[in-house]
């Protein structure tokens, strides 16, 4: 799915958009944060970043929805709504770091139909719209793409699985949860675990945090390589905070394991 398709175009243009807001701040040698009430950090990037998309969507599809982490819901009337997180990874961009991206979705009448992870400053591009597979690519354009394929069934090992927050930030009770799932103590990586899952650079990825804009494009490009996404019950939300990320192999025993922690 590397060529034209008008949702694709409209999400590649948002990303291009999002790109030139979050390196106009981005520097190496880091950038200016506040804490939010949760205490988690934000910079005037992720608003630049999500202010410019919604001014976009507004131009091209008046009626569409705009769900941002910063700016809110914007409602809208057709029963589309573009989902954005303008910078996942706030902490490695505040540090001057490269592993960030903007995040976004579109949702079709509750169903997201299409993801895209854009991180400018690896120059790198993850996208998926349902039913036609996963890709990564420059941030470019499309041409080049490969699809992507989530790693073979495997016995699960701590190198092969990691967790939002990472292992030292997690709960003891936590930590005992994902040890029991990991037969071990698993990786910390940066950004993007998610996506890690879709390259097969990771078999599972469990998160015990974050909300709809978070999840909701790297959802469908998971699905998309091959994997699976869950809420810890099994279902299909986006805002329970834990989510599970698969190549498939032994997720519902994740997901027994995790309903019988909350036991």
């Amino acid at each position: 799915m590397t060529g034209a398709h008008p949702d694709l175009d409209l999400a590649f243009a948002l990303a291009d958009l999002a790109d030139r807001e979050t390196l106009r701040w981005w520097s190496p040698r880091g950038v200016a944060a506040t804490a939010k009430a949760d205490g988690s950090p934000v910079t005037a990037a992720d608003v630049a970043a999500e202010e410019a998309v919604l001014a976009a969507v507004r131009e091209a599809r008046p009626g569409d929805g705009v769900l941002g982490e910063e700016i809110g819901e914007r409602p809208g009337t057709t029963g589309w709504r573009w989902i954005v997180d303008g910078i996942d990874g706030t902490r490695f961009f505040a540090a001057g770091l490269p592993t960030w991206g903007t995040l976004i979705a579109l949702e079709e009448h509750g169903r997201i139909v299409l993801g895209l992870a854009t991180s400018p400053a690896q120059d790198r591009r993850w996208w998926a719209r349902r039913g036609e597979g996963a890709f990564t690519g420059s941030c470019s354009g499309r041409a080049g793409a490969r699809r992507l394929r989530v790693s073979s069934p495997r016995e699960l090992g701590p190198a092969r699985v990691v967790t939002l927050p990472g292992h030292d930030g997690l709960s003891v009770h936590a930590r005992g949860v994902v040890e029991q799932l990991a037969g071990g103590r698993p990786v910390d990586r940066a950004w993007s675990h998610q996506l890690a899952v879709a390259e097969g650079e990771v078999d599972l990825c469990v998160w015990f945090a974050g909300d709809v804009w978070d999840h909701a494009a790297p959802s469908v490009i998971v699905e998309e390589a091959g994997g699976r996404f869950t809420d810890h019950a099994g279902g299909a939300r986006l805002d329970t905070r834990t989510a599970v990320y698969s190549n498939g192999a032994g997720h519902d025993e994740v997901l027994a394991v995790l309903r019988g922690a909350d036991g």
